[in-house]
């Protein structure tokens, strides 16, 4: 007599993994509202123009750099959109994502990875100690989780790629010859 297959653990772990997953961001989503979808919308847009125009050896690049430009993207728009803008709070974040994301497509390395990821520690860092000094409910406190967030991914998507150019084999024309 012929069984249906198992399906296995792995599979049922996904599932709740997701489902999980989808409560949190709902959470999120509703606590921090509008400091949610800009970066979840720049993030996206630039997640489809990479899609589209990076080709396909570029292609693992794709996730690390879309949550960093797009946190950037994000940044940016608030420093255009708030009065008086807070250059000297934001001005040097911008400075560092343009020379981070400029240095990571042009020369994919793990180099960029190390300049982006100990930005993203350090930003980590203090972003986590206004987080946990701002009032809950207030303003700061939506707009640093999402921060803290966007930040978090950015640092694992950076692991994920380092990970990812140190096990790659190295092409022809990046060997150096005997």
């Amino acid at each position: 007599m012929n069984q249906l297959p198992r399906k296995s653990n792995k599979s049922n772990r996904s599932k709740i993994l997701g489902i999980i997953g989808w409560i949190v961001g709902a959470a999120v989503g509703q606590y921090s509202g509008i400091n949610l979808l800009i970066p979840l919308c720049t993030t996206g847009l630039v997640w489809w123009g990479g899609s589209t125009v990076l080709k396909n050896e570029r292609r693992p690049l794709l996730a690390a750099f879309s949550v960093n430009a797009g946190h950037c993207l994000w940044l940016t728009l608030g420093l255009l959109l708030i009065h008086p803008a807070p250059v000297a709070a934001v001005g040097p974040d911008l400075i560092i994502y343009a020379i981070g994301l400029t240095w990571l497509i042009s020369k994919p390395s793990t180099a960029p990875l190390y300049f982006l990821g100990i930005y993203q520690a350090l930003s980590l860092a203090v972003n986590g100690h206004a987080f946990l000094g701002a009032a809950m409910g207030s303003a700061a406190h939506k707009a640093l989780l999402v921060h803290l967030i966007w930040r978090t991914m950015a640092l694992f998507l950076i692991a994920k790629l380092f990970l990812t150019l140190r096990l790659s084999p190295t092409s022809p024309s990046t060997t150096v010859p005997d």
